[in-house]
């Protein structure tokens, strides 16, 4: 005779799945039996993809009369354009690795031979979101864009932390190009990185050049990609049922979207997570203090300056 779960311990399996509902894939699936810190290995795609008109919203509703109208409005209405933006995503098979205020970065994980398929798709995905969520008209007067940067290559999941508390950060050469791509963009264009460029379906894929760059701007896809999403799926088991609404309103997440745009090019964090990160402190110098939108009393930020080769010898 089977064993039966009793009902303590569906609510408590229903209460996981709600949870991993919410965090990436990735690391759902991950090994949870690894020395930490770990690093992993792997080839993927990834997606960036930045909305603009973000500050101009912001501003227009907390200039709202009624006391916490500008708030609630504000968070309703970047949760349905973000949402939507996220549902594509994720009904192309992506996996949201994470938010940084205004912005999504999402991850398609993929074997070696299976990249250039899967960038076409990724591609595809990239023209829905244009052709849905391009340019979006707000209550307030102001239009939500985006623009898309995507690449591709090969990546490393590093998980750092104690027994208690682990964090996950992916590496590698696709994650700085896609930060390359985006930069690249404008509102309502997609940008290849060189090495996505390299990498896909060339003859399917309808580009401009750009001048003194190797990446190059989408056009439009010629034929519907030949790797479906149900086919993508199977080959990576994917099970998780993801939320598709998520808020990103929040003191850290403000903060994230603020030191990427006040300390460019650079890897920043603030003082908790250099904590909770049980990194060397030698790893991380401290950064000049600057006024920053919608930020009061950040505390002391952080460069990470650790290279690739000081992180391998640290997680050897």
């Amino acid at each position: 005779m089977g064993w039966i779960k009793g009902e303590g311990e569906i609510e408590d399996s229903y209460k996981i799945s709600k949870i991993a509902a919410h965090v990436p894939d990735l690391v759902v699936y991950s090994t949870l039996t690894n020395d930490i810190p770990y690093a992993e290995n792997f080839h993927g795609v990834l997606l960036f993809a930045d909305v603009s008109g973000f500050t101009n919203l912001t501003e227009k509703f907390s200039l709202s009369s009624k006391k916490g109208y500008g708030a609630d409005e504000l968070t309703r209405t970047l949760n349905s354009y973000i949402g939507e933006i996220v549902s594509h995503i994720l009904d192309a098979g992506g996996d949201i690795l994470n938010y940084a205020g205004d912005a999504i970065l999402a991850l398609w994980t993929v074997e070696r031979v299976q990249l250039s398929e899967v960038i076409s798709l990724v591609v595809k995905c990239s023209l829905n979101i244009q052709d849905q969520c391009g340019v979006r008209e707000t209550e307030v007067g102001c239009q939500l864009k985006v623009k898309i940067g995507i690449s591709a290559g090969k990546l490393s999941k590093v998980i750092v932390g104690d027994e208690i508390s682990q964090y996950f950060v992916v590496i590698g050469r696709a994650v700085d190009e896609v930060r390359l791509a985006e930069g690249l963009a404008v509102a309502s264009t997609i940008i290849l990185s060189p090495n996505a460029w390299e990498l896909c379906e060339r003859d399917n894929i309808a580009i401009d050049p750009i001048e003194n760059e190797r990446a190059v701007k989408v056009r439009y896809i010629k034929r519907e990609p030949s790797f479906s999403v149900e086919k993508y799926q199977d080959s990576i088991g994917m099970s998780v049922e993801h939320e598709k609404v998520t808020r990103v309103i929040g003191r850290k997440v403000n903060l994230a979207a603020r030191l990427m745009m006040h300390y460019p090019g650079v890897v920043s964090c603030d003082s908790e997570t250099c904590y909770y990160s049980k990194l060397p402190a030698f790893y991380f110098n401290e950064l000049p203090k600057k006024a920053m939108k919608g930020v009061k009393n950040p505390g002391v930020l952080y460069q990470f300056m650790a290279n690739k080769q000081q992180m391998y010898d640290h997680l050897m």
